[in-house]
């Protein structure tokens, strides 16, 4: 990542994105975006992102999330969800706390390229080499990150099917 950039009032996810982070504040709960642009706030909740970016891609929060229940199946709680197709590659996230959390956290599955333990927490290393550290044991993020994963192919074949 480049550089800090000062709050915006819009953002919708891409596959340059690489997570959502939540950041109580008082009665408010901001969003820390880091995105291979740099890091900026917002002041909104990680949810209203993915929600905002779901519609604007003709599509809604609840129904990413009931396809993505159909392929992992329906007890699933956390489940990761594509929230647009960019020049047809699924930009899948996935979340590390419940999607309803004020602590929830939202990783973009491409945008990781490694993934390592540090005491109770993952560290995660993106494409462009910045890190950030998780508050999640390690192998509860890896079990997120393998869902995304299977998920997200599971999307590049059903694509590839139409074609």
């Amino acid at each position: 990542m480049n550089r800090n950039r000062e709050q915006i009032s819009k953002y919708y996810i891409t596959n340059s994105t690489y997570c959502l982070i939540s950041q109580p504040n008082s009665d408010k709960v901001f969003t820390v975006i880091l995105d291979k642009h740099g890091k900026t706030t917002m002041s909104f909740p990680p949810l209203r992102v993915i929600r905002h970016t779901c519609t604007l891609n003709g599509s809604t929060f609840e129904a990413t999330t009931q396809q993505a229940r159909e392929f992992l199946g329906h007890n699933r709680h956390k489940v990761p969800i594509m929230v647009a197709y960019n020049f047809g590659d699924p930009c899948v996230v996935f979340p590390l706390f419940s999607p309803h959390s004020k602590q929830n956290i939202w990783v973009t599955v491409n945008a990781i390229i490694n993934i390592e333990e540090m005491n109770e927490s993952t560290l995660v290393t993106f494409v462009d080499g910045t890190e950030q550290i998780f508050p999640v044991h390690l192998k509860s993020f890896n079990q997120q990150y393998v869902r995304a994963v299977l998920y997200y192919k599971n999307l590049i074949l059903q694509r590839k099917a139409l074609i």
